[in-house]
């Protein structure tokens, strides 16, 4: 009988540290919208990235012009990242529907004084074949490097399993900065 709880303590300790190492639905941030009608056929959105506590801090603001082709916007965090002096990372995806999904991705580091660190943009469109997508990688991630943000690109066999990841760019965080690097790379995981 001790074995079965020490087999069930070490299997739920394992499953809590996979789930750390991925982005999961919020509820702590939302989306606020203020639409601007410039008696255009599709006027656009003002869409605020805002604390779900308190939505006058408001964590990013963009603009969606195209509102005839806009879907929806997921909004996903991941915990302890890894990087030193961040709490957590916020992934808003702003989906628009054409002949195929174009997805652009969004990252907002948080540190521990609530300071926003803000990552480039990442665009991905998504085809009925499609089996590929570019995202960060961070350090407490599958793939994740100590130290560093990676800008990678996934293929995908099966449309869910991971068949190999390659480096695009790899921007190294030290002493809550991070370092842009020009260089790409070709490597394969």
């Amino acid at each position: 009988m001790k074995n079965l709880v020490i087999i069930i303590v070490l299997f739920q300790s394992f499953q809590l540290i996979y789930a750390q190492g991925e982005f999961v639905t919020t509820k702590k941030y939302i989306v606020t919208t203020e639409i601007s009608d410039r008696g255009q056929d599709y006027p656009a959105y003002h869409v605020s990235l805002v604390r779900a506590d308190n939505s006058s801090d408001i964590i990013s603001t963009l603009t969606i012009a195209d509102t005839e082709l806009f879907e929806d916007i997921f909004i996903t965090t991941l915990e302890n990242p890894g990087l030193e002096g961040i709490s957590e990372v916020i992934k808003m995806e702003v989906e628009y529907l054409a002949c195929c999904a174009h997805v652009a991705s969004y990252y907002f580091m948080i540190d521990h004084d609530n300071n926003i660190v803000e990552l480039p943009e990442v665009k991905n469109v998504y085809c009925e074949d499609s089996d590929t997508d570019f995202q960060y990688i961070f350090p407490n991630q599958e793939y994740g490097v100590a130290g560093n943000i990676l800008k990678t690109q996934t293929f995908y066999e099966n449309k869910s399993d991971i068949k190999y990841v390659n480096l695009k760019q790899s921007h190294a965080w030290n002493d809550n900065t991070i370092s842009f690097s020009k260089n790409t790379a070709i490597t394969s995981y």
